[in-house]
């Protein structure tokens, strides 16, 4: 088991088991003695005791605490802006966001918006900077793959598309990260989650954007989740694994949150909007399917991804997608589609060139056209 640690990276970093008991100090130290603080996070956690236990800690501390709950998978800007206007009406001086990808991003960007009073949709796709001087924040991930802990992006939901926004400002002032807050994840969500992580750093190593040094963390993340994620599906309650997915999947979002991601992440969207594919399947079944293309166009960096799934000496780009694919078997990984076929597959290609997946899609080293990529998911599709 990794022992406890704090770290400086671009969002300050604290491991260790039951590091969730330190959180008042946490509070105390940003937001001072007494704060007010909005605690978000989902349904699951205020139904398993979490949500209680970190209240408790705040309570310990002398904080006030209150709790928004209402979180969804694919958070809508209407939730954003729900959290913004409890935070404003309760006077907060603090946000605490515990919980999947998706309670992050939302809180996070509903922590820079409170104080503002405009709404998450103002500032989709960069197109008004969001605002600097929000509330503190802090992430306590309870799930070990969308990386969003350390990132500078969130992502958001309407009615008709998935979005997002992205500015310094979002990031969390302090990572939290506490193994034993993932143990009760089931096997699937554990493999799902950890091949987003795994999806995001191979990419990071790979796109348009790698440099030595995101592509040396994201190389270490690749070796971690392939050592590490099967005995997490496998054994729930290992600690020790759980606690190396959870730091891999934090460097995947360090490596990637320069480097931008590339055409997996595209169509995983794109799955997710057109199809409700849950995020982590869409994205490890859209590598599967475009990895061979990508190799051929980067074949430097998928050598490095090659030796870091663990491949021979001398291992080449060619043999990444197989041992991609053996990856996903020693977890189990779900490759089902359900009922999807060929118009499918020209409806999601359409959506990658949207300008919200245009930036991931044209981050590939390979460049895909609306007709090549539309055979490619029809073939993902259909072997599916």
């Amino acid at each position: 088991m990794p022992l406890p640690f704090s770290f400086a990276a671009p969002v300050p970093l604290a491991f260790g088991d039951n590091r969730l008991m330190k959180l008042g100090r946490d509070v105390k130290r940003l937001a001072g003695d007494g704060a007010d603080v909005l605690l978000v996070t989902d349904p699951v956690h205020t139904g398993n005791g979490l949500a209680e236990r970190a209240a408790g800690a705040l309570g310990e501390s002398g904080h006030g605490c209150s709790v928004f709950s209402d979180i969804a998978s694919d958070p809508a800007a209407e939730t954003v802006d729900a959290i913004s206007e409890q935070a404003r009406s309760r006077g907060a001086d603090c946000i605490v966001a515990m919980g999947g990808g998706s309670t992050l991003d939302a809180a996070k960007l509903a922590a820079c918006l409170a104080p503002d009073g405009r709404g998450a949709e103002t500032f989709a796709l960069g197109g008004t900077p969001v605002p600097a001087g929000g509330l503190p924040k802090i992430a306590v991930p309870t799930t070990a793959g969308t990386g969003s802990e350390v990132t500078r992006t969130s992502v958001f939901s309407t009615s008709e598309r998935k979005l997002w926004a992205w500015g310094e400002s979002l990031r969390f002032n302090l990572a939290l990260l506490d193994p034993l807050l993932t143990v009760s994840l089931p096997a699937p969500l554990t493999a799902a989650t950890g091949v987003d992580a795994m999806v995001h750093a191979i990419e990071s190593a790979t796109c348009r954007r790698r440099n030595p040094v995101s592509s040396t963390i994201a190389l270490g993340a690749i070796r971690t989740l392939r050592e590490w994620l099967p005995e997490a599906v496998r054994h729930p309650a290992d600690t020790q694994a759980r606690g190396h997915v959870q730091i891999a999947a934090t460097l995947a979002g360090v490596a990637f949150d320069v480097t931008g991601v590339a055409v997996a992440h595209a169509i995983g969207h794109a799955l997710g909007q057109h199809a409700g594919i849950h995020h982590g399947r869409a994205v490890g079944l859209a590598l599967a399917a475009t990895i061979e293309h990508s190799a051929e166009a980067a074949a430097d960096a998928y050598s490095a991804v090659s030796a870091a799934l663990g491949g021979p000496e001398g291992a080449t780009a060619r043999q990444a997608s197989s041992l991609y694919r053996r990856f996903l078997g020693d977890i189990g990984f779900d490759l089902t589609l359900g009922e999807l076929g060929e118009r499918d597959a020209g409806a999601i290609a359409s959506l990658c060139f949207e300008p919200e997946n245009m930036v991931m899609l044209k981050g590939d080293a390979h460049e895909f056209t609306p007709d090549s990529l539309s055979k490619t998911i029809n073939r993902m599709i259909s072997a599916a």
